[in-house]
């Protein structure tokens, strides 16, 4: 028996499958059965020697399998098989389908009901939601989902955050279409997706639910601005900083028309509430073009509807329409918020406005409670600003970050609640 081994490993490969083929099968001897304690010790394995395969398709009992095929059968065997099934990829937890605490959900019933009450000013810090590793710019509350905020940030990224939800799951998606730092984030009307824009030269559109990009809207200047018009959810402006004001449509995937009118770098945009017209605020840097810096466009016809509205050499990085009055306020350079008309020739109230906050040349935006009776603002110390719009007093200010507080909004439909953004990369919500 070992001569016979030793004769089959010593033989070349080629020799081997050669007499396979032109020779008998020779019969095993047999051997005489004996007790077990006659029988000879198992031959040890060679360290070349393989498992027995299963039999071929051709098999024939008996017949000996070449080193050859072994690896032919064994490569057949590790290759994946194309009819097997394909495991789907792990789901994502549904984000517009989140419940709202007990006690959320609540209150915002009793606020729909209550739509005319007076908003109070937040009281304390209810969470903080980190997640961006550089400064952010916007933070914006969905019009249609209570708990959902989406942020802007200059690490690239836009998030959806589930604000009351546990620490661990508080961030619901991470949008990072874009490959450059993000200056501006809105929600559409129905809530199913957010439009982002920013130094990469677009306008994206990404669904909430998914996480994943379903539109690009490409422009040849940074993107600083995004708004959609407040009845045609189809419809968005943006301004960037070659001051061009283009409307686009979501369903042609391109811009229908163009404002222009040597503008600066637009620096925000914001619609009246019938959307008939709508404001925009330019940084101009030229000398005699101050009236520039703040103009009321007709909607449909294209057309400025004002010049010369705000004559001080100073820019405004911030404009919001009151949510039912006829006028809208400007936040300007220098460190206060003016209020102007909001019909022809649209002047700015001389006896009204709110200062106290800072500004100090920086993007710090501003904005209205849904009942219009607060106003809230950033500030460059880092606190966030709350006056009364009636007799423009200062009513409380927290301090919210450390540096820049950039942007600070009220929620639509929860009153007291207030998201704040900042320099220090933290989001946080006050209640």
């Amino acid at each position: 028996m070992d001569a016979l081994i030793q004769a089959y490993d010593d033989r070349d490969e080629e020799e081997e499958e050669h007499e396979s083929y032109h020779q008998q099968p020779q019969k095993r001897p047999k051997f005489v059965s004996a007790s077990p304690l006659s029988l000879p010790p198992p031959l040890p394995l060679r360290p070349h020697s393989q498992p027995p395969l299963p039999p071929t398709s051709a098999g024939v009992p008996g017949r000996y399998v070449s080193k050859r095929e072994r690896a032919a059968i064994a490569a057949t065997a590790l290759a994946p098989n194309p009819t097997s099934p394909v495991r789907p990829p792990l789901e994502l937890a549904s984000v517009l389908n989140a419940k709202l605490p007990h006690r959320i959900q609540r209150k915002l019933d009793h606020s729909l009901g209550n739509a005319g009450g007076c908003n109070r000013c937040p009281r304390e810090l209810v969470t903080k939601l980190e997640g961006h590793s550089k400064a952010v710019i916007a933070v914006r509350w969905s019009p249609t989902h209570g708990a959902l905020l989406a942020s802007a940030g200059m690490d690239h990224k836009a998030y959806v955050w589930n604000v009351w939800e546990s620490p661990a799951h508080q961030m619901g998606r991470c949008l990072s279409c874009h490959t450059h730092a993000l200056k501006d984030i809105q929600w559409s009307l129905d809530g199913n997706s957010v439009l982002s824009c920013g130094f990469d030269q677009t306008a994206r559109l990404s669904d909430v639910e998914t996480g994943a990009q379903t539109q690009v809207f490409s422009e040849s200047q940074v993107v600083n601005v995004v708004r959609f018009h407040p009845l045609e959810g189809n419809l968005f402006i943006t301004g960037g900083s070659k001051g061009s004001v283009k409307l686009w449509d979501v369903r042609l995937g391109k811009f229908a028309c163009e404002y222009s009118k040597a503008l600066g770098d637009v620096m925000d945009v914001d619609f009246s509430p019938d959307g008939s017209r709508f404001v925009t605020t330019s940084d101009i840097a030229k000398r005699n073009s101050s009236d520039k810096s703040l103009l009321v466009w007709n909607f449909a016809t294209q057309i400025p509807l004002s010049n010369q509205v705000y004559l001080e050499a100073y820019t405004c990085p911030s404009a919001r329409f009151h949510p039912f009055e006829q006028c809208f306020i400007a936040q300007s350079n220098a460190d206060y918020i003016a209020v102007f008309s909001g019909r022809a020739p649209f002047k700015v109230n001389k006896h009204k406005r709110f200062q106290g906050h800072q500004v100090a040349g920086y993007r710090i935006q501003c904005s209205f409670s849904s009942d219009g009776e607060c106003v809230v603002t950033g500030s460059a110390d880092g606190h966030v600003y709350f006056y009364n719009y009636r007799s423009t007093q200062l009513i409380k200010k927290i301090a919210a970050h450390q540096g820049v507080c950039s942007d600070a909004v009220y929620h639509p439909s929860l009153p007291s609640v207030v998201a704040t953004c900042g320099w220090d990369g933290i989001v946080s919500v006050f209640e």
